[in-house]
Order: structure tokens, then sequence, then C-alpha cells
């Protein structure tokens, strides 16, 4: 039995990365809050450990209702909310995103995974977007985690369609690609480069939209693209 000061971590059934935090300073009350994608949870020292799993279980329960509901304070925490529920209907929970998170410096792509981390980044970009299509480029980067190999090949896209707006989504991301661009054209700023990562997949390069000579298909990366794809804009 636990009756020290200590901390433990480890991922719930729910794919979520908890810390328990046994504190001599907290007597009586318990307390959860998101910090960097980790549900760090505070309790007594003096707990059995029956109690703390009954406790903690109920606290991050607690947190993630408020989450759903868009009251949690942190916006990293909303979206690994939505990644697990999308994964859990969508994928059965084959995904199992380890964390995924808003970025403000992936400026050239709308999303990006890594399947050696099974960390997820979405450009913050997408937050002025209607959810629908948040949760497409969700969605595309939860299908690359179920289908790793394939690419952007058929086993892939039979997962992505398991998502229901994909055409309207490929057409909303179209403009907003175009937008972007002629933005950019239009103020002589020089490209942007992404900074090399792990990710595998490259989804969107805003850099290279529509222009003479631009490569057909998504983004070269480990995929490749397919020329009559009507999401080729990105190169």
């Amino acid at each position: 039995m636990r009756t020290q000061p200590s901390t433990i971590e480890y991922v719930d059934e729910t794919g979520t990365p908890i810390r328990v935090v046994r504190s001599a300073r907290r007597k009586k009350t318990i307390s959860g809050a998101w910090k960097q994608d980790t549900m760090v949870v505070s309790v007594p020292a003096g707990l059995t450990e029956h109690a703390e799993r009954m406790l903690v279980a109920d606290m991050v329960k607690k947190v993630m209702r408020k989450v759903v509901r868009g009251t949690g304070t942190d916006p990293d925490a909303v979206l690994l909310a939505r990644a697990h529920a999308m994964d859990a209907e969508l994928f059965g929970r084959l995904a199992a995103p380890a964390s995924v998170r808003w970025v403000s410096n992936q400026n050239s792509r709308w999303g990006s995974a890594s399947l050696q981390t099974r960390r997820i980044r979405l450009s913050d970009r997408l937050r002025s977007m209607p959810q629908w299509v948040q949760d497409y480029v969700l969605a595309h980067e939860l299908a690359h985690l179920v289908e790793p190999r394939d690419g952007h090949g058929p086993r892939f896209k039979a997962a992505l369609s398991r998502y229901p707006r994909v055409h309207d989504a490929n057409i909303f991301l179209s403009g907003a690609s175009h937008g972007f661009h002629a933005a950019k054209t239009a103020a002589a700023q020089p490209a942007q480069v992404l900074e090399a990562d792990d990710d595998f997949d490259d989804f969107g390069d805003l850099d290279e939209l529509g222009g003479p000579g631009a490569p057909d298909g998504f983004g070269g990366g480990v995929h490749g693209g397919e020329a009559d794809d009507p999401y080729r804009l990105f190169g």
C-alpha cells in the first residue's frame, strides 16, 4: 500500500495518459487538470490503492465531461477527447493516438501524424473553420495511424471513407488553400519551410499550391499521390 508521496504514470483504457501525484500536503481533497497532453490528478498520500483507483477514475470522468461540453480550459485536451471519440466511432479504437495538439508552426500542412510516437498535430489555421472540416482532418490523420503502410492507397481511403463528409471537406479545404496561397503570393512573402521531424504524413502543402510545375497528389513524403485525386492541389 502506497502511503508516501509519489508519482505514477499510465495510460487508461481509453488511451488517456494519466499522472497520479500523491501529495503529503493534501489531506482530503483531490484535483484534476490537463497539463501537456496528460491528465494530472493530485491525491492525498494517505489514500489506499483501492480508494486511489476509484477517485482517480471518477476525477478523469468529470474532467473529460467538461472537455466534451467544451468547458475544459485546455484546447489540446478538447482535441484529444474528440480524437478518442472519433477513433471509437469510426475505427474501433485502432488508431489509438498518444496525443493530439494544435500547433502554430505548421503553416504548410493541415495536419500531420507520426507512426513512431502516434502523435497527431493540427494546424491552428483550422480553428476558424467549421467543426466538420476540423473533424475531417483529424479523421485523415487517424486513418493514417490505422493504415500506416498504405500511404493514400485503397486501404487508407476505405478507412477514411467512414467519415461522412470527405467530399465536402475536400472542396472546403481546396478553397481555403487557394485563398491562403493567393494572399501569400499577393504579399510576396517567401515560402515557409517546415522544420524536419519524424512525421510520416505530409498532409497538404500550402506553399506549392496549384502553381505551374506543382507535382500531382498529396505531399511527397512517403505517400506519393494520385493525379485524379480531387485534393491534389496540395502538391
